[in-house]
């Protein structure tokens, strides 16, 4: 069940319930789930409580998804009749789920705090949260003057209304809400607007990512150091991407984001066995800080990817805890259900030379006694609450950002519990960038956490709108309205996607250079910091039945199989944005919203880029314009990828 033990103040989201979930204690361990983790075990452990799991969190208010997971297993709270189908093309999740309503009192809200008066780039932005369908007009009154305010978004409890002034100091003002005949004032308040507190270094940035054993080989020979039986390795290292940072730079991208490099047995690299040390398949820490040295050289910025939620079970401390067991100096650096964490069994058949999937089969078999990630037996969960790990996160996060990084992305971000990365971003230098891979709504887990976060939700407006058709022009806005109101500043930091190493490439999907191209151009010119995933600039294809393996096609070197178009486009693109203020911080101002078309004006100061993007069902009639001003330099003006 859950209960709301009252509300209270809340300097980022203005005010915040705490809510008590408890379900019937069995098992051995219980997290709960929701669509504020992903749905995903690791932070947010529950404690046993008379003869309840309890937990208790801090939630904006709105409507809630969430489940349990007892020993893993998934459960829906048997408490609670309020159940509905919960479904998110993101992160391909479709599931039924309890639902919690979360309303405090009042039908109209606003307090000065993070997302509801804050200052960007020379403006402040006030909003007002109103019930839905109780408000006819809103005013923002001044010192000296009033200001209409028009209504953003709505869902289905509320709808928010905002108002954009000059300046960023100090105001003194009141809200007029007209409401059913009558007239509320809310009000007079005094505040300085929140300023949002990220990297300057990242607004002007397009990332643009790599898997390195699938981008370029470098290194003579074979891969070295120690692979685990059956992982499909390509070879590519660093030397590799040192030696395409000519291509990379041609492009005009500007920051790397490179998934993980550290010692591991599989070409993802998602399982680390020593956090110190560069894999000696990449190269190793010699090749590493020569591609440190040749980034800085072009200033080119370098975020490395950090899995923290987990280690290989080949790490050095997971194998001292299946040697020595309960007398192991790590048995409390792992979430440990029982002692052995593996029987002889179970390493006998690892070590057998059967088939990998055989070998699969047979571990899943026999089970193991340890919490991992999404049940997998390579990739033991850490224990966060150890101060040990705690200390180890923080100790390599710093030691890479000396050695050359400027950012971290941290793997599984919504699977660690968000007071762990609290303390991180206190640890670390405040222009590190930190983003958090969180696949769903990344409220709880920005302002004092991570600067940005992997923007799934608008990856999943940007597939129901341009590969699914599941909504229209104005569900659209509506969408990104939505979340706008609910992230404020902290949107113009998140890393913005079209694809990435756990999707299936953007091209496969909408089958289209005309479509692909309208996605870029929207990805490009909207609010957040942009990306690419390397080979979408020559067109490269995956395959969409491959997994998580769909989209890490090796990268084509060869231009006789590159998509001129497609690449001179992104170049494009990617010069326009750098260039562009207005693309990086302006406002975002739309314009016409309906059936098939979008319509929309980035500005800031006198700078100004209208954006014009029919997306039909048509291929043939899918385009995009782009009218620009007041530039130094004239980019586009009525540029279309329909011609040449």
């Amino acid at each position: 069940m859950y209960k709301i033990f009252g509300f209270e103040p809340d300097w980022r989201f203005g005010r915040v319930a705490r809510v008590e979930f408890s379900i019937p204690a069995r098992g051995k361990y219980a997290y709960l789930l929701g669509n504020f983790n992903a749905f995903n075990e690791g932070s947010f452990r529950m404690e046993r409580k008379g003869e309840r799991w309890r937990i208790t969190l801090r939630l904006p208010e709105g409507v809630w998804y969430y489940g349990f997971s007892v020993d893993g297993e998934f459960l829906m709270d048997p408490e609670n009749p309020d159940v509905e189908t919960y479904r998110k093309l993101s992160y391909k999740l479709e599931k039924e789920a309890s639902v919690a309503r979360i309303v405090g009192e009042g039908e109209f809200f606003h307090r000065p705090s993070a997302t509801y008066l804050y200052s960007i780039a020379g403006g402040t932005h006030v909003l007002l949260r109103a019930r839905r369908g109780k408000t006819r007009k809103v005013r923002l009154i001044l010192d000296e003057s009033e200001v209409p305010m028009k209504r953003k978004a709505f869902d289905e409890l509320f709808e928010y209304y905002e108002a954009i002034l000059p300046g960023e100091g100090v105001i003194r003002y009141s809200l007029i809400v007209e409401s059913e005949g009558k007239t509320i004032e809310l009000g007079p308040f005094e505040a300085k607007p929140y300023r949002y507190n990220a990297p300057g270094w990242i607004h002007g940035r397009v990332f643009y990512q790599i898997m390195p054993d699938r981008f370029e080989r470098g290194l003579p020979g074979t891969p070295r150091g120690r692979a685990f039986a059956g992982e499909g390795f390509h070879g590519g290292d660093l030397a590799g991407i040192i030696r395409r940072l000519d291509h990379i730079e041609s492009l005009g991208a500007n920051a790397l984001y490179i998934t993980p490099v550290f010692e591991s047995t599989t070409y993802h690299r998602y399982d680390v066995t020593d956090y110190f040390h560069i894999d000696r398949k990449l190269g190793g820490d010699g090749t590493f800080l020569k591609l440190a040295g040749e980034l800085k050289k072009r200033d080119i910025k370098l975020v490395l990817d950090g899995v923290f939620h987990h280690t290989s079970f080949f790490h050095p401390f997971f194998q001292d805890l299946i040697a020595r067991g309960n007398e192991s100096d790590y048995k409390d650096f792992y979430r440990v259900t029982g002692f052995p964490v593996v029987s002889g069994e179970f390493l006998e058949v690892l070590r057998s030379k059967i088939s990998p999937r055989e070998k699969h089969r047979r571990l899943k078999e026999i089970g193991w006694n340890y919490e991992s990630f999404y049940s997998v037996w390579l990739m033991p969960r850490l224990n966060h609450e150890n101060p040990e790990v705690k200390r180890l996160v923080k100790d390599v996060m710093m030691h890479w950002l000396e050695k050359g990084a400027d950012g971290w992305r941290l793997d599984v971000a919504h699977g660690v519990p968000p007071e762990l990365w609290r303390e991180v971003r206190k640890a670390l230098p405040k222009d590190a960038y930190l983003v958090g891979e969180v696949m769903d709504d990344p409220r709880l887990w920005l302002f004092d956490k991570f600067h940005g976060t992997m923007n799934y939700p608008l990856y999943e407006l940007i597939l129901r709108f341009f590969v699914e058709r599941e909504i229209d022009a104005g569900e659209f806005l509506n969408g990104l309205e939505l979340l706008s109101a609910h992230l404020g500043p902290a949107e113009y930091a998140m890393y913005n996607f079209i694809d990435n190493h756990d999707t299936e490439r953007f091209i496969d999907l909408v089958n289209d250079e005309r479509r692909y191209l309208c996605a870029l151009a929207f990805l490009m010119t909207y609010k957040g910091i942009p990306s690419i995933f390397y080979g979408d600039e020559i067109g490269l294809r995956g395959k969409l039945e491959g997994g998580l393996d769909a989209g890490r096609t090796p990268m084509e070197w060869n231009p006789e199989g590159w998509n001129e178009r497609i690449l001179e486009t992104t170049r494009k693109l990617i010069e326009l944005r750098k260039r562009s203020k207005a693309l990086q911080l302006g406002d975002f101002i739309p314009l016409r919203f309906e059936g098939d078309e979008i319509i929309y004006e980035r500005a800031l100061g006198k700078e100004r880029v209208r954006v014009e993007i029919r997306y039909t069902k048509n291929p043939e009639e899918c385009r995009f314009k782009l009218f620009l001003s007041h530039l130094k330099r004239k980019y586009w003006k009525n540029y279309s990828p329909n011609t040449s």
